[in-house]
């Protein structure tokens, strides 16, 4: 039986949710089973990122560091600001995924600005914290290399890296490094409660037109987190402290069928509670990292607002 969808979503998002695939995993995250999985479907995904990537303009060229550095071929140059980047990082509930994000080509494409797309080590072979210590090189680096005017963000797992990234961050400063907090925070549905505490994990199970908690979602968490406190704020940034230094503005976005509705939802309180200036998109009917998705209606609302609140935080709106 097809899901019900109220009326206000679209029928392109209605046929893509038929389409889609959430079933429990049979299959343990073993490194070697891992690294199979990833090399399902690679050439597709690599060659739909190519298409994409000409169709947008945005030239990719990888740096020293091993991440993708996304550049658009047709600046918006009316609206440029001189000196501002971004740093982005990639979904894959920790285990897969790549730089090759369309997301970050979209928002190259948008921005008319450079984007650092980290490929960083996966899990099950590269466990918490390395991911965020990856990242977070690379955001120091990029500070060095392009200034310090940076919008920091991702999707999903990538969301929680860069919540981990802004954790340590801060860290940082509070010991009296000189290291520049991002001008902006880009959280798109983080996966951000890594023990499956949330009540959108009972009430959006099998709801989500791609995630499941169950078999799925809780098995890329342990692999990931491996015997880390799956409640250390820097694995669940659910958990984390936000008061203490002026926060950055952010934006977070989810959907009233995402798994991670709640994660989102506790992130953004936390957010204004400790003081911080955060909008939160939230959609109806639709699922996790529904944005991803560039054939959907829903989508290109999403990146529309997406690409002018980035604007408006870097001409200091």
């Amino acid at each position: 039986m097809k899901p019900w969808f109220p009326p206000t979503v679209s029928s392109v998002a209605v046929a893509a949710a038929d389409e889609a695939d959430n079933r429990v995993h049979r299959w343990p995250l073993t490194p070697r089973i891992t690294r199979w999985l990833r090399t399902k479907g690679a050439e597709a995904r690599l060659a739909g990122f190519e298409a994409d990537r000409a169709a947008l303009g945005v030239e990719v060229e990888r740096d020293v560091r091993g991440d993708l550095v996304l550049t658009s071929s047709h600046c918006r140059r009316a609206m440029r600001t001189e000196g501002a980047w971004v740093l982005w990082v990639h979904g894959g509930g920790f285990c897969w995924g790549s730089a090759h994000d369309g997301t970050g080509l979209r928002l190259a494409a948008g921005l008319g600005r450079p984007v650092v797309s980290v490929e960083y080590p996966l899990a099950p072979e590269a466990r918490f914290p390395v991911a965020i210590e990856h990242c977070l090189a690379a955001y120091e680096a990029g500070v060095r290399e392009r200034g310090p005017r940076v919008l920091l963000g991702g999707v999903s797992a990538g969301a929680n890296l860069a919540l981990g990234v802004l954790q340590r961050i801060r860290q940082q400063r509070a010991a009296g490094e000189d290291l520049p907090l991002p001008l902006g925070v880009v959280g798109l549905t983080p996966f951000g409660d890594l023990a499956g505490e949330g009540d959108s994990y009972r009430v959006n199970e099998r709801r989500d037109a791609y995630l499941r908690w169950r078999g799925q979602q809780e098995r890329f968490a342990r692999a990931y987190a491996g015997s880390a406190d799956l409640r250390d704020p820097l694995v669940s940034p659910v958990h984390a402290d936000w008061s203490g230094e002026a926060l950055p503005p952010a934006i977070f976005t989810t959907g009233t069928r995402d798994l991670f509705l709640s994660d989102t939802a506790r992130i953004h309180t936390a957010w204004r509670a400790a003081g911080g200036d955060a909008d939160l998109v939230l959609a109806e009917g639709m699922w996790h990292s529904y944005l991803s998705d560039a054939r959907l209606p829903e989508s290109a609302g999403l990146m529309t607002r997406l690409l002018d609140w980035c604007e408006g935080v870097l001409a200091g709106r």
